[in-house]
């Protein structure tokens, strides 16, 4: 049986990461200069002095530049917006932000990516206010993300580097151009996206639409999410991909009756020996302890470089082609944190089967 545990403290101060891949998101922009272009970056993340967004591509040079640094810090469930990250206390990943009081709509121990032991609302659910625990229901700065997830620095790496298209607090759908990603899908199709994550911080993603001519806002967004077509496939440390047994969240999510993925990657602390484990039973052989120090495995892990996610969506029957904005939302368990990123898309008729 996998043992389940979490270094409290550790995580008190994380912020999260992650990638969209493909398609190319307007997030990555900044990969149009010179020192952020082809997978390069003019700074580090100590202490190992990698890429703040390093990720893996196939074959192909996984060129993010600053993507995974377009979130929305301190957000909880019952909140009507986020504090950025000023909320005081201990452990400001386990309060009600806002005293809102909203009850978690995710309780069943097997659709929470840690902690599973705890019974649900008790004071030992410590995440019960996260944004996982009410898929779509935090509240976010900007659904296409904040520049370092707030007005300031937040703790543990939210240090977004100012570029001459972003600084960081600014938003997303305000200050990134539409950048064509190439991506033509059909109405009715199955097609294949990309994305990593960068620093896992469990809970579950979706994918949604809005139409170009309208205002990106999360309202828009809500209004179109994409069904998820199939299992995802994973691609491990050591570069093979295996087939996932997806979990698919559809209750107690918003859009009411929208399905959400559970990230399939668990987390794991080997740091200190009394705090080992596995959130959740990883979904390929993993030993544990991982290698000393590095905190990743073939599968599981709590900083990645190299696992990347292929997911399978369904692009909506009833769309009227033209051009959209997708959007990526991943609703974390283990911080009050939600990461965004939005990619331009063509969609075009549905193709006809000629008999």
């Amino acid at each position: 049986m996998v043992r389940s545990y979490w270094l409290l403290g550790a995580i008190g101060t994380a912020a999260a990461h992650s990638n969209l891949i493909v398609p190319k998101p307007r997030n990555a922009i900044d990969s149009l200069l010179p020192e952020w272009s082809n997978g390069k970056a003019p700074t580090a993340w100590q202490p190992h002095g990698d890429n703040p967004c390093q990720c893996r591509n196939g074959t192909d040079v996984c060129d993010v530049a600053q993507t995974c640094l377009w979130m929305s810090v301190g957000c909880t469930i019952g909140c009507k917006e986020c504090d950025g990250g000023s909320h005081e206390g201990t452990n400001p990943n386990k309060d009600d932000r806002c005293g809102g009081g909203m009850k978690a709509t995710i309780n069943d121990s097997n659709l929470r990516t840690v902690n599973r032991e705890a019974v649900a609302g008790s004071d030992d659910d410590w995440t019960k206010f996260n944004p996982w625990r009410a898929p779509g229901s935090a509240p976010v700065f900007d659904p296409c993300g904040r520049a370092g997830g707030g007005a300031h620095v937040t703790a543990g790496h939210g240090e977004y580097t100012s570029t001459k298209f972003a600084k960081i607090g600014d938003l997303g759908s305000k200050v990134l151009p539409k950048m064509p990603s190439g991506a033509v899908w059909a109405a009715g199709s199955t097609v294949q996206t990309m994305q990593s994550i960068r620093a896992n911080h469990g809970g579950g993603y979706q994918y949604r639409l809005c139409p170009l001519k309208s205002e990106l806002t999360e309202a828009c967004f809500q209004e179109t999410p994409m069904p998820f077509a199939d299992d995802s496939s994973l691609m491990l440390a050591n570069g093979t991909i295996i087939k996932l047994k997806s979990t698919f969240v559809s209750e107690g999510t918003l859009p009411v009756g929208s399905t959400w993925q559970m990230l399939p990657i668990p987390v794991t602390h080997n740091s200190f020996p009394e705090r080992t484990g596995y959130g959740f039973e990883p979904p390929c052989y993993e030993p544990f302890p991982i290698a000393a120090g590095l905190n990743q495995g073939m599968c599981s892990g709590e900083w990645l470089t190299n696992i990347t996610i292929y997911d399978q969506l369904r692009v909506p029957e009833h769309l009227e082609p033209g051009e959209y904005v997708l959007g990526f939302r991943w609703d974390c368990e283990t911080s009050a944190q939600i990461w965004q990123s939005c990619a331009d898309i063509n969609i075009t008729a549905a193709a006809t089967v000629v008999v």
